[in-house]
């Protein structure tokens, strides 16, 4: 089915750090051969697929390839694939959908992923905690096929299958991860803005009775960019005397109250309750006082751990979505809803890589896409890694398959450009 075919993960060679590449649980992890077409408009050609003009490449073999800013490049896989009658292979890349919320840790602004720009800190899990990490690019993937993890604690990720997630194992994939698995979801994450709020503990009572009256639709801007002090004020006004009880009203409101209460150190659960969530401190109230007493941007809270195991309560798959990952160097995660999530080696550089599904008895050489979007040169490696696929196997061979049908790429080998 694959030749070359790598039984394991192969990470080193000698002592050169590679991008992975051979099985990895469902899937395997295609290299990239070197042999490359470098885009080029030298001669302003229209790309049009009915009609492709191959002037419009320049032909390259190396050990690296350098794309262009803003440009692309096909190549093909070292691997040549043989499809069974009754299996789909599809590569998918690892990203969450664009509603996920990131921290921007030196303002305090807490924002969808699909608004972000560059040039921002976000909270990444380092040796020690939670470190203020560089986000140097952001980068848009695309409608893929997603799926939706919540935890018992309440926290989500809408992701695709290939995301990884921290687990007391590692990193995993979420199509790897089960119901009663656990992984890591902030329990603190001290990091606050410096503006300062006016009576936070007015505003919190009167948000407070919007929740209760069902007439608030979202925690106002100014308060994830409170200083520590006043959001402590206004987290212990809104949850009232009884925090035990809870607090009920519309999920992003809840799950924005249990982002702030996290800053804090203040453990909480949501529960989904027919059209609304209920948002419960898990805490004695005395706990709420604790984030209104200490002064600064950056305390710590001697003896909160970061974060904490949180079981998985449900897994289920959602339609295709536009999703996007962040490039985060050095520490290579990012704080997603709540949750730690990792990033790909390609994707959080600004490359993605497109590979078209392989249909049942489909056999040839992979023709990659690797689209460059960042504003600088990037570099793709021959001969390692740069993509995962996975397999379906259907209960029974396909009524009618690729080879059946004569398909025009049947049998490719090389980097084959667009027919028709």
């Amino acid at each position: 089915m694959i030749a070359p075919f790598e039984p394991g993960q192969v990470k080193m060679r000698g002592d050169q750090r590679l991008v992975s590449y051979g099985t990895s649980s469902y899937g395997y992890d295609i290299r990239c051969s070197n042999e490359f077409k470098i885009f080029t408009n030298i001669n302003s050609a229209i790309v049009d697929p009915k009609n492709f003009d191959a002037n419009s490449f320049v032909d390259f073999r190396g050990d690296v390839c350098i794309i262009p800013p803003n440009s692309f490049a096909l190549a093909r896989t070292v691997e040549y694939f043989r499809i069974p009658r009754n299996v789909l292979t599809i590569c998918l890349g690892k990203c969450v959908t664009g509603d996920t919320k990131v921290m921007d840790a030196e303002t305090g602004d807490y924002l969808p992923i699909a608004e972000w720009t560059t040039a921002r800190r976000t909270a990444a899990l380092g040796p020690g905690g939670w470190q203020k990490a560089r986000v140097a690019a952001r980068a848009s993937h695309g409608m893929k096929p997603v799926w939706r993890l919540e935890t018992e604690s309440g926290r989500h990720l809408s992701a695709t299958a290939q995301h990884p997630l921290l687990t007391p194992q590692g990193w995993r994939p979420l199509k790897d991860l089960a119901v009663g698995d656990t992984v890591a979801s902030a329990s603190y994450v001290g990091f606050f803005g410096a503006a300062p709020l006016v009576a936070p503990e007015r505003l919190g009572q009167w948000f407070r009775e919007q929740v209760v009256a069902g007439e608030a639709v979202r925690v106002p801007g100014d308060v994830f960019r409170a200083r520590r002090t006043d959001l402590g004020h206004f987290i212990r006004s809104v949850f009232g005397e009884h925090p035990g009880e809870g607090l009920r009203g519309p999920r992003q409101v809840m799950e924005d109250l249990h982002h702030l209460a996290s800053r804090l150190g203040i453990e909480c659960v949501l529960r989904s309750e027919a059209e609304a969530c209920r948002l419960v401190v898990r805490e004695a109230a005395a706990r709420l006082a604790l984030g209104a007493q200490a002064n600064g941007t950056d305390a710590t809270v001697p003896g909160r751990a970061a974060y904490a195991w949180d079981p998985i309560r449900v897994i289920k798959a959602l339609p295709e979505a536009p999703v996007y990952d962040l490039e985060v160097p050095g520490l290579h995660n990012f704080l997603a809803n709540g949750l730690v999530i990792h990033n790909s080696t390609y994707a959080r550089c600004g490359i993605i890589v497109n590979v078209t599904p392989f249909e049942p008895e489909w056999e040839g050489h992979v023709t990659l896409e690797f689209s460059n979007t960042s504003p600088l040169p990037a570099k793709i490696y021959a001969n390692e890694g740069v993509a995962q696929v996975i397999f379906f196997e259907a209960d029974e061979p396909c009524e009618t398959s690729y080879k059946d049908r004569g398909g025009k790429y049947q049998g490719q080998q090389g980097v084959t450009l667009p027919k028709t």
